[in-house]
Formats: structure tokens, C-alpha cells, sequence
């Protein structure tokens, strides 16, 4: 008997009992045994359903992750990249990075960070790099980036501080589905520079 087997086996004897059931004679068991206790039955029923997760990933007790670095860089089909829609509203860099990313196979893939997207946008004239009294660097729209539909703002917290940042009109994200490919190729360069 194989340990996927043995698995299926005592998921068998256990469901039996959260059931109330002998797993052995399938005879009803006693109203006074221990299993048929509520709080038994219920531990019984949550333990059933760990084994079924483990049973449904081939026995292993949890998937073993794939480094980042050891995944494909972030790309998209032309199967994929035929469903992104641009949002009505204005939206920032990570909402974009999210709809990209609800699109990649995330176990075999590198998910795109907003920095890498920021970055690309950077390099292809539509950001630029300033930094500001304190000596921190932000990216902001160039005259290009603004046209495109990319505009500086701010947000106060609830401390009362300003947070600058930039949102993406419907046309600035529209540029970025419609050029995945150049994102993509960047990713591969600078993947190739740092090496």
C-alpha cells in the first residue's frame, strides 16, 4: 500500500467517525462514546479536511515554493495580454502591477513589483527621478508621462502626513497592457546587466 493510499485509507476511518460510525464494523456507535461528542466530532470533521488537502496535493503536506530567483521573469501570452482592461478611474502603479499579476501562473513566474513597472516607465521617458530637500528620490511624470495620463499626487495619513505618489489615467494604463512585451524585455535586460 502506497502512503497516498494510506492516507485515503485513515480519511476513510476518520470521516466514519466524525459520522458517528465504527470504520471497522460500519455499525452505528454508541450515543455515550467519546466520538460522538460535538467537540470531537467537529476536531474529527477539521482533521478530515487537512488530509484531504494533503491527499489532494499527491500526499505532500504543503507544496514546496519555488525561490524567486529560480522562476521565469514576469511575462504574458497574447492570450493573456488580450484581457487586460484599463480601470474607468485613475488608479496607482500597484493596482496595475495587481492586474497584471492576477494574470501570470505565480508558482512558475516572478510576479512584477511596482518598482520594476516605475523603473520601466523611467527608462522609457515617461517618469523621471527627483529628489527632494530631505535627500529622498521619488519618480514623477515628465511632460510625456503627463500627456500619456500619468499625474502626481498626494494623500495625507492619518498622522497628517503627505504622501506623494502617481496615479495612471485609462489611457496611461492602456499603455502599459498594450506594451507587456517592452516591460517584459526590460526585465530581461536589467535581469542580464545585474548579472
Amino acid at each position: 500500500m502506497t502512503e497516498l493510499e494510506i492516507m485515503k485509507l485513515a480519511k476513510q476511518y476518520i470521516d466514519a467517525l466524525a459520522n458517528g460510525t465504527d470504520p471497522l464494523s460500519g455499525k452505528p456507535v454508541q450515543n455515550g462514546d467519546v466520538v460522538n461528542q460535538m467537540r470531537i466530532s467537529r476536531c474529527l470533521f477539521y482533521v478530515s479536511g487537512v488530509l484531504q488537502k494533503v491527499i489532494d496535493n499527491g500526499g505532500e503536506v504543503q507544496k514546496k515554493r519555488i525561490p524567486r530567483r529560480q522562476k521565469a521573469l514576469f511575462s504574458l501570452t497574447a492570450e493573456q495580454a488580450s484581457q487586460l482592461k484599463p480601470h474607468t478611474a485613475a488608479v496607482s502603479a500597484s493596482r496595475i502591477v495587481s492586474v497584471l499579476n492576477g494574470l501570470i501562473d505565480a508558482e512558475h513566474t516572478q510576479k512584477l513589483k511596482a518598482r520594476e513597472l516605475n523603473d520601466w516607465l523611467l527608462s522609457a521617458g515617461m517618469l523621471t527621478e527627483v529628489q527632494n530637500a530631505d535627500g529622498v528620490k521619488r519618480k514623477i511624470p515628465t511632460p510625456d508621462g503627463e500627456r500619456l495620463g500619468i499625474r502626481g499626487t498626494a494623500l495625507t495619513d492619518e498622522k497628517g502626513t503627505a504622501r506623494q505618489f502617481n496615479v495612471y489615467d485609462r489611457q496611461a494604463q492602456q499603455f502599459v497592457f498594450d506594451n507587456v512585451d517592452a516591460l517584459s524585455a526590460f526585465l530581461q535586460r536589467t535581469a542580464a546587466e545585474e548579472e
